[in-house]
């Protein structure tokens, strides 16, 4: 059992810093695998004689189905267990099931594979986002978390990059691999991405555990809370936390949507080959997902230190009005050079908006609940954003337009209403969230 300590001072900054360092790179690996799907809906549909609607089920629900359901009990493990070694476990088991998928022989394996993705990765973020909780002091989190969340950019962004490189380095016909014969090009960059596991693993054993942070009016009396507490709060501050935790699942419909399918719309649309999309794209989403991040940590701290009220979640506006017109037009865009450029303002909109959530919901959640209440937030992130959002796009393209040629209409009569739902659900939960910070504050003096 960890220990719960409220009064112990913060450890030491540059050794904090290291320990986001390491979460860091760990998230990083982490997206490597989850993003590479995205490059390969040509060949795996070739493979097994699938169709865009069953292909989004491989980026979509195979993996967010049992990422977001493992991650109601992982996270309460989160909350009672040590969490670096739950990461160690999720990691090394990712890593086989990345592997496995590379040498899936159908489309059963390879959904299988995509599963036990999630299931290993289910426990990294809430892990991650409670232990740099504890570790950093309140006026740096918002900066802690949002360099933390830059993993994400960065590791999407790698994944493409790594995947256009191994298509142009493989070539067309595959390459031999000792004891599995000829495998093909898109078998390569499951491999190649679920590779450096055990060495990360090994990574993780230079952070320790951190002291748990006390937070009174909850959790002075107890080192545990029941599920039960979690909902009686939850639902306490529900005007609160149904916009909390539910806008960044609404953009993450559009975000998923857009990105899974951008590749193949370059390719349909532009006839650009998904090696040279690649390239493109993977600075697309880094460079504007770490900017936005950024942005966002640095803002959501200026905005605290200032007294600024909800200062954490009214930053996500700021990522909304970027989104409002970027969005939907991009895909409409009567050239690549105007859609690469409308995609890479939507994104750094994005990274704005979502960056935002962890630090925000932190904040206004008692620390022995953290890891549970995330957990909540990734399920619904999952189902609706993972899941959903690749799904959808498939769904309008397959049945509504019945055409592949009408997939940027399918992106974009999607996209539209989700950021308009979104920007309503940020604004009216301002005062709410306000509402609830307050009270917990009250709570610990």
């Amino acid at each position: 059992m960890t220990t719960i300590n409220k009064e112990q001072p913060y450890p030491k900054e540059p050794y904090a810093w290291f320990v986001v360092g390491v979460l860091f790179l760990v998230t990083v690996f982490s997206q490597l695998d989850r993003q590479l799907p995205t490059l390969l809906v040509d060949p795996i549909r070739a493979e097994f004689n699938i169709s865009d609607t069953s292909f989004s089920f491989i980026q979509g629900y195979a993996f967010a189905i049992v990422y977001t359901l493992a991650g109601l009990p992982l996270g309460r493990m989160v909350d009672q267990t040590n969490r670096r070694n739950l990461i160690i476990f999720g990691l090394l088991f990712w890593t086989g099931m990345t592997i496995f998928s590379g040498l899936a022989d159908s489309y059963t394996e390879l959904f299988i594979g995509r599963m036990g993705v999630g299931i290993g990765e289910a426990v990294l973020a809430p892990a991650a986002y409670s232990i740099i909780s504890d570790y950093m002091r309140p006026e740096r989190r918002g900066r802690a978390l949002a360099v933390y969340y830059v993993s994400i950019a960065i590791g999407s962004g790698a994944s493409l990059l790594i995947g256009s490189i191994v298509f142009h380095i493989v070539p067309e016909s595959g390459m031999v691999m000792p004891g599995f014969g000829n495998l093909e090009a898109w078998r390569w960059t499951f491999l190649i991405a679920g590779a450096p596991g055990i060495l990360i693993a090994a990574l993780l054993f230079t952070i320790k555990e951190p002291v748990r942070r006390l937070q009174k009016g909850y959790e002075a009396k107890r080192e545990q809370v029941s599920v039960q507490d979690v909902l009686v709060y939850l639902k306490s501050n529900a005007a609160t936390f149904s916009r909390l935790l539910l806008y960044p699942s609404v953009l993450a419909i559009i975000g998923y949507g857009s990105l899974a399918w951008a590749p193949t719309l370059f390719q349909r649309k532009f006839e650009m080959p998904v090696s040279n999309s690649g390239v493109i794209l993977g600075f697309l989403i880094a460079i504007g997902g770490a900017t936005g991040t950024l942005f966002s940590g640095w803002l959501s701290d200026r905005w605290y230190k200032k007294g600024q009220q909800s200062a954490r979640f009214r930053v996500t506006l700021v990522g909304q009005l970027l989104m409002l017109i970027s969005v939907w037009c991009w895909p409409l865009m009567p050239s690549s050079l105007l859609a690469f450029v409308f995609l890479g303002i939507a994104i750094t909109g994005l990274a704005i908006a979502q960056s935002a959530a962890p630090v925000a919901i932190q904040e206004v959640t008692p620390n022995r609940m953290r890891g549970q209440v995330i957990a909540i937030y990734l399920l619904l992130g999952g189902l609706l954003g993972i899941g959903l959002g690749p799904t959808l796009v498939a769904l309008v393209t397959d049945n509504v337009f019945k055409n592949d040629l009408s997939l940027p209409y399918s992106i974009a009569v999607t996209a539209a209403p989700s950021v308009l739902f979104g920007l309503w659900l940020c604004w009216s939960g301002l005062r709410p969230y306000a509402q609830t910070q307050s009270e917990l504050h009250k709570s610990e003096e």
